[in-house]
């Protein structure tokens, strides 16, 4: 029986989700240890690897998978893959793009509903036998009749617009890429450049790839040029955004609050400034991760797998990383 080596270790409910999805078609392994030393003594037993967490693919890693026939992405990002290695030798690899996006536009409308209305300051004051309705009521806000601004307009950053017409926002948007007219008209988006979706806000939300040259997406300018009281959600990468900036923001009250879920430095340590701020709203990089999202990236994950192990490789073309001149696209 081939071996499919997950890159990270799951017991409970995770595992019994991804138990199910392989259904007996591959012998499951994982680590003993979740450390790139504990995968790379590991990878030489896969066939096949199931690349879940942090855990980094590298030259080094690759150059000891003697018997590896194909890689598969469970979630979306593709910070820990050396792509360049990964062409090197040849090996397939695929992701299921867009399988989390529901989960994260969800996270990132909670999460500028949560900032807003204050959610977690109010839910601790009522705890403490604290009732004062009038004051808590007044230093909250709608959402609705405001502007959004959307950095980053592919699946996630679509079905965050397509919530937000329902709190009669208006919604801005920046992208590398613009969308057709049509698509526009559809998902109730005005194109501006990212000055314009950065100054007009009052709530930006990002929804992009990390900036290729490593520079700050939103660093100490940017915040400078977002409104007095605006909010910052941050659902994507954690290296986006300058977090002794936003640090600053928030405590000059330039920004009224943010509202996180991925940090520059995972797992968060205790002394991250942010943990110590009262306008800010945290949670751990579950965006993407609910029990149905899940469930969905394994099932998709092992049909790759299953479907590129019988020799069905059209099957699953669309899901496939291109590379071009030596580069992910």
């Amino acid at each position: 029986m081939k071996t499919v080596l997950l890159t990270n270790k799951y017991d409970g409910v995770p595992l019994a989700i991804l138990e199910q999805a392989i259904a007996g078609r591959f012998e499951l392994r994982m680590l003993d240890e979740v450390t790139q030393e504990d995968l790379e003594k590991k990878v030489h037993e896969a066939d096949y690897l199931l690349v879940s967490g942090r855990l980094k693919v590298t030259r080094e890693l690759l150059a000891k998978a003697k018997n590896l026939k194909m890689i598969q992405r469970t979630g979306v990002g593709l910070d820990n893959i050396d792509f360049d290695a990964v062409k090197e030798y040849g090996i397939p690899f695929y992701v299921n793009f867009g399988v989390n996006s529901i989960s994260v536009a969800e996270h990132a409308v909670m999460l500028i509903l949560a900032v807003m209305r204050r959610i977690c300051a109010v839910d601790a004051q009522i705890r403490k036998g604290v009732w004062k309705k009038q004051a808590t009521g007044l230093s909250t806000h709608q959402l609705y009749g405001k502007t959004v601004g959307v950095i980053g307009m592919g699946n996630i950053g679509k079905h965050v617009a397509e919530i937000l017409r329902g709190f009669g926002v208006r919604i801005l948007y920046f992208d590398q890429y613009r969308l057709k007219p049509e698509e526009e008209e559809k998902y109730g988006v005005t194109y501006c450049l990212k000055e314009e979706v950065l100054k007009e806000s009052d709530v930006v939300t990002l929804h992009c790839s990390l900036d290729p040259k490593g520079g700050y997406v939103i660093g100490k300018e940017e915040l400078g040029m977002m409104k007095d009281g605006a909010i910052l959600i941050n659902t994507a990468r954690g290296k986006l955004v300058d977090t002794k900036a936003l640090k600053e923001a928030l405590e000059n009250g330039h920004l009224a609050g943010a509202g996180i879920d991925t940090y520059e430095e995972e797992p968060v340590k205790p002394d991250n400034p942010l943990l110590t701020l009262p306008n800010t709203t945290l949670s751990p990089h579950i965006g993407g991760l609910s029990y149905e999202s899940f469930s969905r990236m394994m099932e998709l994950a092992m049909q790759n797998v299953c479907a590129f192990d019988c020799g069905q490789k059209e099957m699953i073309e669309n899901n496939r990383i291109k590379f071009v001149e030596g580069k992910n696209r």
